[in-house]
């Protein structure tokens, strides 16, 4: 049996929360753990989002932060402990908007005393929905203003009757600046909504990007477990564009393959060091142990309909499934499995073994590619498998970019 996790470390004197201390189920704590050692790491000055994990009680009023990025709580100079309380005193507005066909962009203005009546309505709809996006002006202390866009992911946990909500905040003050117009006339509305409507779609793809960066820290922040990998995941990256162009792939699906095949190993997240770190081959037990990353990863990514963590999270639990079904975690087989996982299968089989690992020397590209050829109709989707190996020139030009030349 696997001993029981410790909550203990995470018991420091900033936690604002109630879950880890409460009489609540091991499986919302273990989550709650794992949510907010994740976010820790979102926690830092580069990172233009501020990270959060609110939680409340399904039908109860009071909602509480599980962790609260430092930047709010400068912001509303308050303690984490009483950083829900504060945040919830200084909205003063809280805006809803849409893309959808013939309807306005901006769907929804709430000001605070209207918020207070509907706000169990608000987070049913969060519940239903699975995500929160709204954009809320806070009156801060000092009493400056701001705008902050609120992204998140909702989820119930139905044993404990709780709800997390795990989200970013995002500076929007110059987009929303509009709001505080006067809309007198219609033509003043149509320019209004014009304007906004340009502000936000400039906003979404900073948040884009914002997007971009969160996931090569959470990649980074995987590599750091493993350090052994070097630069295994940017390589499996391009090394995927690579094959998935070959393979027909374009446009928006190229990139975002590209951008979500650095995730692929992000499970490891999960997996001991001395598993990852063992200078040697890994027992039985070890195996099966290490094998739960693919699954882990794709939970850490699940909740989310942003086609780049979708892509992320198929890429991360189908990467080790085999053509033949012999693979896992469900011994998926042929077109059964997705085809960013196929693509990644054969780049990150091929990484590893021309790269270095404590258990063994990198192999040469003879080698190499004659070890993946066994795996044809076997491990490796066969039509991938040659045209992996059309593209061997490009996969070398990677391989010296970094530093390390493929040996006959």
């Amino acid at each position: 049996m696997p001993k029981e996790i410790d909550y203990n470390w995470k018991m420091e004197s900033d936690y604002c929360g109630r879950i880890l201390k409460g009489r609540f189920s091991e499986a919302l704590k273990k989550k709650a753990a794992e949510y907010i050692s994740l976010f820790q790491k979102l926690n830092t000055t580069a990172n233009p989002t501020i990270p959060y994990i609110s939680a409340w009680a399904e039908g109860r009023n009071h909602i509480w932060y599980e962790f609260v990025g430092s930047r709010l709580l400068e912001l509303m100079s308050c303690k984490a402990s009483d950083a829900a309380q504060i945040f919830g005193e200084c909205v003063t507005t809280r805006c809803s908007f849409g893309y959808q066909a013939e309807e306005d962009l901006v769907r929804e203005f709430l000001k605070a005393d209207e918020i207070k009546k509907i706000r169990q309505k608000l987070r049913l709809e969060s519940k239903e929905k699975g995500v929160v996006e709204a954009v809320y002006q806070l009156t801060l202390p000092s009493g400056k203003s701001v705008w902050l866009k609120d992204q998140a992911t909702v989820e119930y946990y139905d044993l404990d009757n709780i709800c997390l909500s795990l989200g970013t905040l995002t500076f929007v003050t110059r987009e929303m600046q509009a709001v505080e117009l006067t809309i007198k006339t219609e033509e003043e509305q149509q320019q209004y909504k014009t304007l906004l409507e340009n502000q936000l779609r400039e906003q979404n793809k900073k948040i884009w990007q914002m997007q971009l960066d969160m996931v090569y820290r959470l990649a980074r922040a995987s590599k750091l477990r493993d350090a052994a990998t070097g630069f295994h995941i940017t390589k499996v990256g391009y090394y995927c564009q690579i094959l998935g162009k070959a393979a027909g792939i374009r446009g928006d699906k190229l990139k975002l393959l590209y951008h979500a095949s650095p995730l692929h190993d992000v499970g490891k997240i999960g997996i001991a060091e001395s598993i990852l770190q063992k200078p040697a081959k890994l027992t039985p037990h070890e195996f099966e142990q290490m094998k739960n990353h693919s699954v882990i990863g794709a939970k850490l990514l699940s909740g989310n309909d942003s086609g780049l963590l979708k892509v992320a999270r198929l890429m991360a639990l189908s990467h080790h499934e085999r053509w033949d079904g012999s693979g896992y975690p469900f011994g998926l087989s042929r077109n059964q499995i997705p085809l960013a996982g196929r693509i990644a299968s054969i780049c990150d089989v091929f990484d590893a073994l021309t790269s270095d690992r404590p258990y063994k020397q990198a192999w040469g590209i003879d080698a190499s590619v004659a070890e993946i050829e066994k795996g044809r109709g076997r491990h490796f989707d066969p039509q991938l498998l040659d045209l992996f190996l059309k593209s061997l020139p490009a996969i070398k030009e990677v391989q010296h970019h970094f530093g390390q030349g493929l040996q006959p």
